[in-house]
């Protein structure tokens, strides 16, 4: 169910008199509602920094669904404090607290932070500092917040929305991403940057590293790609020339997956990839001066880049996400069937023609071990559970083992590529 007044999000901002504006949203394919408030320690310094996150996070959630659509809030924009809202009550909603920091002032304990610390699992709680003070940031923090592990922002308090959007389950909690280069023409740089992505939290795939000798390189290659379901792609000089750059390219685009294009110095821009996620990188972002196959990005262009391809990774899952949404919605429609809203944990009703109910669950890449929890969960008999994904870029053992899973947990797996199929089957009740 959605929260009141039909809106998915409800996002609170404190004021400068400690009161909090109350905004609603909807046209975002959440995975469940999403209570979202940002306030700080107070001083002037805090607020401009909370003031700064306030408008890159509506930003960033207009980039991420472009469907998005304001809806008045139930309390009618305005709250004393966020504890009174109706969200709380919401089992299924998430509810997360950001509270941005000061340099020297130490935050003070706050009674609704009290709600947020006794509250279940679907209550999370980030406390954000600047980068500055990492090594004394226990003695700004009330002792009931000393367990939390904070959020450290170094050159844009923006830095910190991949953190808040995944903590609010807007988007995925283990981002993931592919590197895409062609070794003789880049092979330090993506090294530098398989780096400075793990060490941002990706989990980062690299030819390099992550196959094993004995293993078929182009199938592990192709699960690879689905399960990352981003690819990040060095266009040096010669990356077409290379017929494993070409496949991943060609994969990436087949399956809708997202591309994030970094341009080198003399680079060829690979055909039918957007502009708008291309960033272009010039002989003087790299320590030696001069773009090669040993050279590496100065520190501040590669924070530059890994932030970029964080917003790129954020939008171009949701992108996914809402492609397969609209995908099964137009499917049903051709055969006389509307599309339910979404439930609270973002699974899609959907009752056959016959009567038979079904709960569908959409996931971006190769269904995974988490896809059959969900949906088993949440399915009760009669009602039937239907996992649709990208299984056929899955390796043959991991397909097996898969399809076991399915079977014994009794729900229904479809390949991406069959939904029209499946949909017309669902309409019929004989899925």
């Amino acid at each position: 169910m959605a929260l009141q007044g039909g809106a998915q999000l409800i996002f609170q901002c404190e004021k400068p008199d400690g009161t909090f504006e109350c905004l609603g949203f909807v046209g975002i394919p959440v995975v469940n509602p999403v209570f979202l408030v940002f306030c700080s320690a107070g001083t002037s310094s805090a607020r401009t920094d909370l003031s700064s996150l306030r408008n890159d996070f509506l930003s960033r959630l207009q980039a991420l669904s472009p469907s998005l659509k304001a809806v008045p809030a139930p309390c009618g924009g305005f709250a004393g404090a966020p504890d009174h809202c109706h969200a709380l009550q919401e089992p299924d909603c998430q509810k997360v607290l950001v509270i941005v920091g000061d340099v020297s002032q130490p935050l003070s304990m706050q009674s609704y932070y009290t709600t947020w610390l006794n509250g279940d699992p679907s209550y999370r709680i980030l406390p954000i500092f600047r980068k500055a003070v990492r090594i004394s940031v226990s003695a700004l923090l009330p002792s009931a917040l000393h367990h939390i592990n904070v959020e450290f922002w170094s050159t844009h308090i923006g830095q910190t929305l991949p953190t808040i959007l995944s903590l609010s389950n807007l988007t995925p909690s283990c981002p993931r991403i592919f590197i895409s280069y062609r070794q003789k023409d880049s092979a330090a740089l993506a090294m530098q940057l398989f780096d400075a992505l793990s060490h941002a939290g990706f989990e980062t795939f690299l030819d390099h590293f992550r196959i094993p000798p004995g293993v078929n390189f182009q199938a592990r290659l192709t699960q690879e790609l689905g399960d990352k379901s981003m690819v990040l792609l060095i266009e040096s000089a010669d990356i077409l020339g290379s017929d494993w750059t070409i496949y991943e390219i060609n994969v990436a685009k087949t399956c809708s997956l997202g591309v994030f294009a970094l341009h080198m110095p003399n680079g060829v821009m690979v055909p039918g990839i957007d502009p708008s996620v291309r960033m272009s990188v010039s002989d003087s972002d790299f320590q030696s001066g001069a773009f090669s196959s040993t050279s590496e990005l100065v520190q501040g262009v590669l924070t530059a880049v890994v932030d970029r391809a964080k917003a790129e990774h954020d939008r171009a899952l949701i992108r996914r996400r809402q492609i397969l949404h609209d995908s099964l919605e137009g499917a049903l429609a051709s055969e006389g069937v509307v599309l339910a809203a979404l439930t609270p944990r973002g699974m899609v009703p959907v009752t056959s023609k016959k009567g038979t109910e079904y709960l569908v669950w959409l996931t971006p890449r190769p269904p995974e071990l988490l896809d059959f929890h969900s949906v088993h969960g949440s399915t009760v008999p009669p009602v039937k559970g239907v996992v649709i994904g990208l299984s056929r870029l899955m390796e043959p053992a991991r397909l097996e083992q898969t399809t076991w899973l399915a079977g014994l947990s009794q729900i229904t797996m479809i390949e991406e590529g069959q939904l029209k199929k499946a949909a017309e089957a669902i309409a019929k009740g004989t899925l």
